[in-house]
């Protein structure tokens, strides 16, 4: 029932227009280089559904080689088929013999208590809602079989740890069950179809080093959908000596069952002793995966909010802390042409969805030439790390100038209980956050202090690769000159502003500005910065000045 082989259940976006297909006709489709994009994928969904269909594409071609990708539907229906041992009903969404496997669901497990978990394809995807801000769940209908295929694959393949006292584990493809399944490319062309092409023929030339490599991937005929098999619950079901190394997830016990009440379908879901893919250690999510990079300690890399900073790319780009050779799909193999370095990733863990984050970071051909030559490569990442380093002392130097407006704001209200305040500003900080008289007049500042500074952030972030790229071209200390000239204005802009949006006491406003100013500069100059062009900050006048 809903036969992924046969029934055109997957919406995509032609040159032709908007049309639906099978599992074989979208994997057709993309060898033709005919799909635009998807209809029915969520953002969250979109690498993890490109990495199935990757996968799926790379293994049938290991069985069955060709030349060139072919645009023959039979083709990919006959693969697909032979991934699945010759059982149809492995794609099929709902199968009513549960002793039978179905698309990413396991035969029925009679050890395994079974409870429902989901009434609607979005209650069993891996965002975690507590309170429905961002994502409402069970908004999709429960009979939209397309939003149910999406759920399936998203739970079963990055799913991380789920609670349940350990019964529901997450994927071998990450650090931990509280970590997360990045997925880092550089890319050639970001059109589907081409991204598509691109990254199965290079998984075809990188099948027999994951195989050579410490893994322990079987080189022969071995298994690559896991749901096809019976899993006991109560240990692991493979290991990585009983898989292709381009293998699929299924993490969990779930089964779709159709709810003849309601006319939809709802899912169950068991919990398991141990994860799918074992053993537990050593590997730490290190089995090969070419999407995901691995740090120098050999482990699969976590991405924690706020996702990827330039200083995190930075450490991907220059390879800081990460394995040169792992991570295959992040080597310099396109250093002849611009490209794209796109990652995205779900995070979170223990039943929580941190963020989704995602990047994709245009990259001239210059540059990855750059990276592919060790010295040049080394020049361009002192120079990235000072403009990090830039970046990070001017929004100090600002903090602490918000500081001394809090510290006057708060003033009045201390002196007012006889406590005169004549240290020095960071001291009078420490003093001021003890006492109960500031509270509100601080923390109001000390609030728009730290959207202030997240605003210069976003700011110099959006200028930060495009000033780091005209390293390759120009003298480094003149780009570093003008970046810092850059940021000291931005700053200056945000400081100006604050004059005129904080609530400073009237008798108090003109001594307040001055001392913020004062400290702001004093910062910069000892941080080695250039100043500003001019003070701009113009303290109005209160009544009595003007009297």
């Amino acid at each position: 029932m809903h036969d992924l082989l046969h029934d055109p259940l997957i919406g995509v976006r032609t040159p032709a227009g908007v049309q639906r297909l099978s599992l074989p006709g979208l994997l057709a489709a993309l060898s033709a280089g005919q799909v635009d994009g998807y209809t029915g994928l969520r953002a969250h969904q979109a690498d993890p559904w490109h990495v199935f269909l990757v996968q799926l594409a790379a293994s049938i071609q290991a069985r069955r080689p060709t030349d060139a990708l072919p645009t023959d539907a039979t083709y990919w229906r006959e693969g697909l088929l032979d991934l699945a041992d010759g059982i149809p009903e492995a794609w099929q969404l709902v199968v009513e013999d549960v002793t039978k496997p179905a698309f990413m669901q396991h035969p029925y497990c009679p050890k395994a208590s079974y409870k429902p978990c989901a009434y609607a394809p979005d209650e069993l995807d891996v965002l975690f809602t507590s309170k429905s801000h961002d994502v409402k769940p069970a908004k999709v209908a429960p009979d939209d079989m397309e939003a149910w295929l999406y759920a399936l694959m998203t739970r079963q393949t990055i799913s991380p740890y789920g609670g349940g006292g350990g019964a529901l584990n997450g994927v071998a493809r990450m650090n931990s069950g509280y970590g997360s399944r990045p997925f880092v490319a550089w890319v050639r062309d970001l059109h589907t179809s081409k991204r598509f092409q691109d990254e199965t023929n290079a998984l075809c030339r990188l099948r027999g080093s994951i195989v050579n490599a410490p893994y322990g991937y079987s080189s022969d005929r071995a298994v690559v959908l896991t749901w096809t098999h019976p899993w006991n619950s109560q240990g692991h079901q493979f290991f990585l000596r009983q898989l292709e190394p381009w293998f699929i997830e299924s993490a969990r016990l779930i089964r779709l069952k159709r709810d003849e009440y309601q006319k939809g379908i709802f899912a169950l879901q068991a919990g398991t002793k141990a994860r799918q893919i074992g053993p537990k250690e050593p590997h730490k999510g290190d089995i090969g995966d070419p999407w995901i990079p691995i740090t120098t300690e050999g482990a699969a890399l976590t991405i924690t909010s706020p996702g990827f900073t330039p200083a995190r790319l930075c450490k991907l780009i220059f390879k800081d802390g990460i394995s040169e050779s792992k991570g295959l799909l992040m080597t310099s193999h396109l250093s002849d042409s611009n490209s794209w370095l796109v990652a995205s990733v779900l995070t979170g863990g223990n039943c929580q969805t941190d963020g989704f984050y995602h990047i994709e970071l245009p990259v001239p051909a210059k540059i990855k030439r750059s990276l592919s030559q060790e010295t040049t490569r080394k020049t361009l990442a002192h120079l990235a790390q000072h403009l990090l380093n830039d970046a990070k002392d001017v929004q100090e130097c600002l903090r602490i100038a918000f500081y001394v407006l809090a510290v006057e704001a708060a003033e009045n209200e201390l002196r007012k209980k006889q406590h005169t305040t004549t240290f020095a500003a960071l001291n009078a900080i420490q003093e001021l956050s003890r006492k109960k008289e500031k509270k509100k007049a601080f923390e109001r500042i000390d609030l728009f202090s730290r959207e202030t500074i997240s605003a210069l952030t976003r700011t110099w972030e959006q200028h930060y690769f495009p000033t780091l790229w005209r390293g390759a071209d120009e003298d480094h200390e003149t780009v570093r000159r003008n970046w810092q000239q850059r940021l000291v204005e931005a700053g200056q802009a945000l400081l100006d502003e604050a004059a005129t949006r904080l609530p400073l006491p009237t008798n108090r406003r003109w001594r307040a500005l001055t001392q913020a100013e004062s400290a702001w500069r004093g910062m910069l100059h000892k941080a080695g910065l250039p100043l500003p062009g001019r003070a701009t900050t113009e303290p109005a006048e209160t009544e009595e000045q003007t009297a």
